[in-house]
């Protein structure tokens, strides 16, 4: 398998893992205020840097529709 098959892997289970993490903190009600999804959000981006160092400059964008429809991430 190539490189970028293995890093296009791992990628793809860090935004799953995030995405149905803030999915059910969402459901939970633990995620109540903006303040409360940016912190979130920048825990995700700061495991992102651990694992791939080299991505720091890469931004991380939510998208969601109205009310609790699931989350997308952008890599």
């Amino acid at each position: 398998m190539a490189l970028m098959d293995v890093i296009d892997i791992m990628q793809r289970q860090i935004v799953a893992f995030a995405h149905n993490d803030l999915l059910s903190r969402i459901a939970s009600g633990e995620i109540d205020t903006e303040q409360k999804r940016k912190k979130l959000l920048s825990e995700y981006a700061e495991e992102l840097l651990k694992k791939f160092p080299d991505w720091d400059s890469l931004p991380i964008f939510l998208v969601a529709g109205a009310g609790f429809e699931p989350a997308a991430f952008r890599l």
